[in-house]
């Protein structure tokens, strides 16, 4: 693990809030991440924004069940001093992926998002929809799905899932937030049962 991670991973510690599920979801993430890498063409950077965004998603429950995506939000970007390995640039990226984890899509009707430079608004759009997708692997929050296995074609993206019970509720889960991955990249997801 990397310093930028254990950072993160720290934080995730002190907010304490459903640990296990967070760090699923990140290693679900950065399995869509490294798969998926033909269609988002991104590097070391972005995976690490990802990791830390997957890590923190959540830590907006601490405040408030209601609009929790906009309290990891503002506690992300309220941690910048414990992030101090990334830049303040570099985490408000990784606040709006978190941001972006559920309901609507990246839009610049939303201040904090308008406010990137394009080529962000870019890197926080995809990596939004992988993290959609890696938070709804998890939607029962069991941390049962033990494998991915994703190909992209230009006609589709697939992912296939091994989990130890009932992977056809983790695919519901993901299949429930794929919108924004279609929408990015131009591509139906569809799923199967490895």
């Amino acid at each position: 693990m990397n310093s930028r991670i254990a950072e993160a991973e720290a934080l995730l510690e002190h907010f304490a809030w459903e640990v296990e599920h967070s760090r699923q979801v990140r290693d679900l993430a950065v399995s869509l991440f490294d798969q998926f890498k033909p269609l988002h063409q991104f590097g070391p950077d972005e995976r690490d924004f990802l990791d830390a965004a997957a890590l923190l998603h959540d830590i907006g429950w601490t405040v408030s069940r209601s609009k929790h995506h906009k309290h990891s939000y503002q506690l992300i970007r309220d941690s910048e001093a414990k992030l101090s390995r990334f830049t303040p640039q570099q985490v408000e990226l990784i606040a709006n992926v978190a941001r972006y984890h559920r309901k609507a899509l990246p839009s610049v009707k939303h201040e904090a998002y308008a406010s990137l430079l394009p080529e962000h608004q870019q890197v926080v759009q995809k990596l939004a929809a992988l993290l959609r997708l890696a938070d709804g692997l998890d939607r029962p929050h069991l941390q049962s799905v033990k494998e991915l296995r994703c190909e992209a074609t230009d006609r589709h993206a697939r992912i296939s899932v091994r989990s130890l019970i009932e992977p056809g509720l983790h695919i519901e889960g993901a299949s429930r937030k794929r919108e924004l991955f279609e929408v990015v990249f131009g591509l139906p997801v569809e799923f199967s049962i490895l």
